[in-house]
């Protein structure tokens, strides 16, 4: 039984084994995965990987929740009474990647040793776009010591928004925010949470230490982003911020967040829907593309911090355009 098929029949729900495929077929997010699976999901996945049944699924009792991970992220789906199921295809990608981050964990050690790290002038990050049927993130490589309303301007570029709405930043310990009116007017943070302004917060202490921010943009649509750190990196020449890589379409403004998104770009797919013509139009007015111009962006990007000061939200050159 193919991929696809196992996942319609197990979960009984289009959509959603649509969406656990695509993700499943997308490394990034399996690597991910494979760097969280606790020890017994990884025994798991190590005692699967040597045998391959003819069925192409593997049914697997369930003890308690030492397994948790792996159901969480629909890797293995429960199928009834203390037992689940995982396909064939996704043991051989996972105990793939737990491989490669293994070796490439044991390479850093040795090769790197512990001071390594520390010469670093620039952070590779991913921006995801959470919640999507399909996976959407950007990789880009910013200057170390951003300050967070420039990575605000970073995510806007690299993502294809217009910087028309209201953002902010959160972990568990912060809550910052891009502009100084919203941070004024925005309830008091609860417990220990610490309420700071893009301009004035440098990345690398709250980043490196989290590794991993979120980003809100447009509080009515609530496009929820997340912020990870990949790599310090040390660049001789850099060219930076720049995009390195990406994947999935543009997120389209003010479509109604994600569910909205993929209602419109499904009309714009289809040419012969009633309203392909007229919708069409419309994303194109918001700053939609068919293809992601990556060069365009990384000049656009170039241009707006080719000066030597930082960026804020008082001297903003973007805010002209």
């Amino acid at each position: 039984m193919d991929l696809r098929r196992f996942y319609h029949e197990i979960l009984k729900d289009d959509a959603l084994a649509d969406m656990s495929v695509s993700y499943i077929n997308d490394d990034y997010f399996m690597s991910k995965i494979a760097e969280k699976l606790k020890p017994a999901e990884r025994h798991l996945i190590e005692r699967l990987e040597k045998v391959r049944p003819l069925s192409g699924f593997y049914e697997i009792t369930l003890h308690s929740n030492e397994y948790f991970y792996l159901i969480k992220n629909r890797i293995l789906l429960p199928g009834g009474h203390d037992s689940g199921f995982i396909h064939v295809d996704v043991v051989q990608r996972l105990s793939r990647l737990i491989k490669i981050r293994d070796a490439e964990n044991e390479y850093l050690k040795k090769e790197e040793g512990p001071a390594a790290e520390e010469h670093y002038n620039a952070l590779k990050l991913r921006i995801t776009l959470r919640d999507t049927h399909t996976p959407i993130w950007r990789e880009v490589a910013v200057p170390a010591r951003l300050n967070f309303y420039e990575l605000h301007l970073v995510i806007q570029k690299a993502m294809g928004w217009q910087n028309s709405h209201l953002a902010s930043f959160n972990d568990e310990g912060h809550r910052i925010f891009v502009h100084t009116f919203d941070m004024e007017e925005a309830y008091a943070g609860e417990g220990q949470v610490k309420d700071l302004l893009a301009s004035e917060t440098p990345i690398d202490p709250i980043l490196l230490k989290a590794g991993a921010v979120n980003y809100i943009y447009d509080y009515g649509d609530n496009w929820d982003h997340r912020i990870e750190v990949l790599e310090k990196l040390h660049e001789e020449n850099p060219q930076l911020p720049a995009v390195l890589k990406h994947k999935g379409p543009g997120p389209i403004e003010d479509s109604g967040g994600v569910g909205g998104f993929e209602m419109v770009l499904d009309i714009i797919k289809n040419d012969s829907h009633p309203e392909h013509e007229e919708m069409f139009l419309w994303a194109k007015s918001q700053n939609y593309k068919a293809r992601y111009p990556k060069k365009a962006i990384n000049r656009t990007l170039g241009k707006l911090f080719s000066r030597t000061e930082p960026i804020t939200e008082s001297n903003d050159p973007s805010m002209d355009e």
